[in-house]
């Protein structure tokens, strides 16, 4: 079996990689039409929130070394809840890492392959992370390791070299469209963090709670400062991100950026950019798919799997005709999806195995006691 073990910064540039790209599809501007010139204020609110419940999650797990949610999932409930969980897992990693390269490819063909099928581009995309994913995760680590800085780098550029043109006044009125639509109705917003379920499968990888709360910390730190960055930007920078699609909208702001009178554009090197960071965020999310099916069914021939899987991943990524399919995919299915699914199902599983193993803990120490 290969080496799985990894060091606090891999663990950290595969979560903030995978919560990082769908901030470049999407995020920023759903969070700005939910809530308006509220956003900031929002997000900060929501921020909090998820915080808390990283330190709940963190403090779960401690109770179950080496186990990731699917081992806490057949404790809690058995193997039938847990084969149950693992379908509706996988199904739900296919469905939106397939969006997230769909929508990503048409932003590229819109923007720089107007003479190429997305089909083509998804291919592309697709035959790379099949390659990543047949050298091992220790290749797809030191690609995610190497990925990491350079992306985040790219964020910052983007918004030192927009703060010039910011209008703060932008941010007025400050509680946007109510009280009620920013801390009530803008809690649905939490979905933006919900690729913070990879955090959950990373424990086996991690094997020691203290070290699992250090990292899921700094993940969701620099993942909650980025995104603020990017709805900050985009708020006081473009008035009229909120009627744009988001991946058009972050290459606009890179577009906009100069480096003095010799370089007019750099907006190229970001879409190469990005494009590294998506390779690096299907492969991570086939390794995960590979590893969940494997509770499911024993596996002999890998390899054969991420063949299939990557046909799976292609074929769901073609489902959307047009794109009215894809926003609502955006907008309605995937918020409401990652709300259901990351933040009511998998934690009130968690929630279950921790007091089922606080019981048992209990009554063995009563045992224990009577005993002596």
């Amino acid at each position: 079996m290969e080496e799985r073990k990894l060091e606090n910064y891999q663990a950290v540039a595969i979560i903030v990689i995978v919560m990082l790209s769908h901030i470049i599809l999407n995020l920023p501007n759903h969070l700005i039409n939910q809530t308006g010139s509220a956003s900031i204020l929002n997000l900060l609110y929501v921020f909090g929130i998820v915080l808390f419940i990283c330190w709940l999650v963190t403090k779960f797990f401690k109770l179950f070394p080496n186990s990731d949610l699917i081992d806490i999932c057949e404790y809690a409930g058995g193997k039938v809840v847990r084969n149950i969980y693992t379908i509706a897992l996988i199904v739900y990693l296919f469905t939106v890492s397939a969006f997230v390269i769909r929508i990503f490819a048409e932003s590229l063909v819109l923007i720089y392959f107007p003479n190429m099928d997305v089909d083509m581009v998804i291919l592309i995309f697709i035959i790379i992370t099949s390659i990543m994913n047949i050298l091992g995760f220790k290749s797809i680590s030191r690609a995610a390791v190497i990925i990491f800085p350079i992306i985040i780098i790219a964020f910052i550029f983007v918004f030192i070299s927009s703060a010039p043109s910011f209008m703060p006044e932008r941010a007025l009125p400050i509680l946007g469209y109510g009280v009620s639509n920013t801390f009530f109705i803008g809690l649905n917003n939490i979905f933006a963090f919900s690729s913070a379920l990879v955090i959950t499968f990373l424990a086996p990888y991690i094997n020691d709670g203290n070290r699992m709360t250090k990292i899921s910390f700094i993940s969701i730190i620099i993942y909650g400062l980025s995104i603020l960055g990017g709805v900050i930007t985009m708020l006081f920078v473009m008035p009229s991100v909120t009627d744009m699609n988001n991946t058009l909208a972050v290459y606009i702001l890179a577009k906009r950026v100069t480096l003095g009178s010799f370089i007019q554009s750099i907006d190229a090197m970001f879409i190469l950019v990005w494009i590294m960071l998506i390779f690096t965020y299907l492969a991570i999310i086939m390794h995960f798919i590979l590893v969940s099916f494997k509770r499911l069914v024993p596996i002999k021939h890998e390899i054969s799997m991420v063949y299939s899987f990557s046909a799976i991943t292609f074929i769901i990524s073609m489902l959307p005709k047009t794109t009215s399919d894809i926003d609502f995919f955006e907008s309605i299915v995937y918020k409401y999806a990652s709300i259901i699914f990351v933040f009511l199902i998998s934690f009130t599983i968690l929630i279950c195995g921790y007091i089922k193993k606080k019981r048992e803990l209990r009554k063995g120490d009563f045992e224990l006691e009577e005993k002596n």
